[in-house]
C-alpha cells in the first residue's frame, strides 16, 4: 500500500509544561496546516494543573497519540514494536521523526521491520537538582559517548534546531553536513507581535504592575537548570545598587523544585515586593506583553524557543551563550548575551535596559530581527523538503 503524508513522532516521554512539547505542538500544527498527518507515539506523559492546555492540544492536533507508558527505547520491548509496527500499516506512515537521541535504537529496529526512514532532531537539556552541581564544566558534552551512539544508530538525517547544535553535530562529532539540516524553530507572527499602547496596558494592570515597573520575565520550567537564582540574586544586586529603579522579577512556568526556588527567591522581607510567581501560563504573550525585559540565564539549552517569542513581541533578551544564542542575539542589537552564573554581569544589563527610549529603540530592532530569522512559513518549507527527501515520496 503507498504511504502516505503522515510522519510519526516519536519521543521518550513528553514533559507538558517544558520546550519539547511547546516545539512538538508548534510543528504539528503547522505540518496540518500543509497537509501532512502526525501520529504521536510516545513513553510516559507528564503533565500538571497548569499545562493541561498543551495535553489536549496535542490530542486535537495528532491523528492518534499511542502512549506506552513502560517504554524502554535502548531495550524495546518486542509488544512496543509490534504495535508500532501495526500504526505504519494503520497510517500508511511514510517517515519516523525521533525527538530526542535515545530514540534513534527504537528508529533502527523500525527501520528493519518495517522499512520506514527515521529522521531526528537533537534536543540537547540537562536538567538538574542541585544549582552548584550545574556549572559550565559540567555541562560539557559526552562526545565520546555521543560518538559511539550516533554514529552506531545514525538516522537519515539530523535536524539541528541552532547553529550550536549544528555545530557540535558536525565539528565535534563529524557529521557531513549533507547529514545535518540547521532548521530553525518558526514563531507564529499572527500570535506572538508586539502589543499596541492599549494591550500593554492592559496585560501590566492585569498582572498589577504600575507604570514605573520595570518588569524582568523569566518563562520556563522551575528547576535550577533555567537558571532562576541567577535571576533572584541579580534582581537583589540591582535593587541595591539602583534603589529608584522598581524593579520586578516574574517568573512563570512550573515544576519539580517549585518550593525551593520560591524559598530562595523569598529570603527577605524586601524579596516579597521584587518576585511574582505566575504558575504555568496559557497565554504568554500576555507575559512577554507585560514585561520590559526577557531574561534566561540557563545553564544549558537547545535553542530557548522563549526568547524568539519574547522577541517577536518586541521584548529585549538578556541570556546566557547557550543554544540558541548565535542565531538570537546580535549584541547591542537585539539584546545581550551574559556569563553563565554570573549574577553580577545580568544585573549590570538589566540596569543597562533601565533607560526607556534605549529600551523600545532595541525592542523594535527586537521585532525586525525575529521575524525574519524566525519565520514560520520557512521551517515548515524546508522540514517538510527534508520528510519527502528522507522518505523517498514524490512531492505534490
Amino acid at each position: 500500500m503507498e504511504k502516505q503524508r503522515t510522519v510519526a513522532f516519536i519521543l521518550k516521554r513528553v514533559d507538558c509544561n517544558d520546550g519539547v512539547a511547546s516545539h512538538c505542538e508548534s510543528l504539528i500544527r503547522s505540518l496540518k496546516a500543509v497537509g501532512w498527518k502526525v501520529v504521536l507515539i510516545t513513553g510516559a506523559v507528564h503533565c500538571d494543573e497548569g499545562s493541561v492546555r498543551r495535553l489536549e492540544a496535542l490530542k486535537d492536533l495528532s491523528e492518534e497519540w499511542v502512549i506506552l507508558d513502560d517504554l524502554k527505547p535502548l531495550i524495546p520491548a518486542l509488544n512496543h514494536i509490534t504495535r508500532i509496527n501495526e500504526l505504519v500499516k494503520k497510517h500508511q506512515i511514510c517517515l519516523f521523526h525521533a525527538h530526542g537521541y535515545t530514540m534513534l535504537v527504537l528508529a533502527r529496529i523500525l527501520k528493519i521491520t518495517t522499512g520506514v526512514n527515521c529522521v531526528a532532531t537533537f534536543h540537547p537539556s540537562l536538567h538538574g537538582d542541585n544549582p552548584t552541581s550545574l556549572k559550565e564544566a559540567n555541562l560539557r558534552p559526552q562526545i565520546i559517548k555521543y560518538l559511539i551512539f550516533l554514529n552506531l544508530f545514525a538516522p537519515r538525517a539530523f535536524i539541528a534546531l541552532s547553529s550550536d547544535i549544528e555545530k557540535f553535530l558536525m565539528k565535534d562529532l563529524g557529521f557531513n553536513k549533507t547529514k545535518v539540516r540547521k532548521i530553525l524553530p518558526g514563531i507564529d507572527p499572527q500570535y506572538f507581535r508586539p502589543p499596541t499602547l492599549e494591550e500593554r496596558q492592559q496585560v501590566r494592570e492585569k498582572f498589577g504592575f504600575k507604570e514605573q515597573d520595570l518588569v524582568c520575565s523569566l518563562v520556563g520550567r522551575l528547576n535550577w537548570n533555567k537558571g532562576h537564582d541567577i535571576l533572584i540574586d541579580a534582581v537583589r544586586k540591582a535593587r541595591n545598587a539602583a534603589p529608584e529603579i522598581s524593579l520586578k522579577g516574574l517568573f512563570v512556568g512550573s515544576g519539580a523544585q517549585e518550593e525551593q526556588i520560591k524559598k530562595y527567591a523569598f529570603a527577605n522581607k524586601d524579596d516579597y515586593c521584587s518576585f511574582i510567581f505566575l504558575g504555568y501560563v496559557d497565554d504568554l504573550k500576555e507575559v512577554y506583553w507585560a514585561s520590559d525585559i526577557f531574561t534566561l540565564p540557563s545553564r544549558l539549552e537547545g535553542f530557548a524557543l522563549v526568547v524568539a517569542e519574547a522577541m517577536y513581541c518586541g521584548t529585549v533578551p538578556i541570556r546566557t551563550p547557550g543554544g540558541g544564542a548565535l542565531d538570537q542575539i546580535q549584541e547591542g542589537k537585539t539584546g545581550y548575551t551574559v556569563p553563565f552564573d554570573d549574577a553580577e554581569a545580568l544585573s549590570k544589563a538589566i540596569q543597562k535596559l533601565a533607560n526607556q527610549d534605549f529600551r523600545l529603540q532595541m525592542g523594535k530592532q527586537c521585532a525586525e530581527y525575529a521575524s525574519s530569522a524566525f519565520d514560520g512559513e520557512l521551517m515548515i518549507e524546508k522540514t517538510v523538503a527534508l520528510y519527502y527527501e528522507c522518505s523517498g515520496m514524490k512531492t505534490k
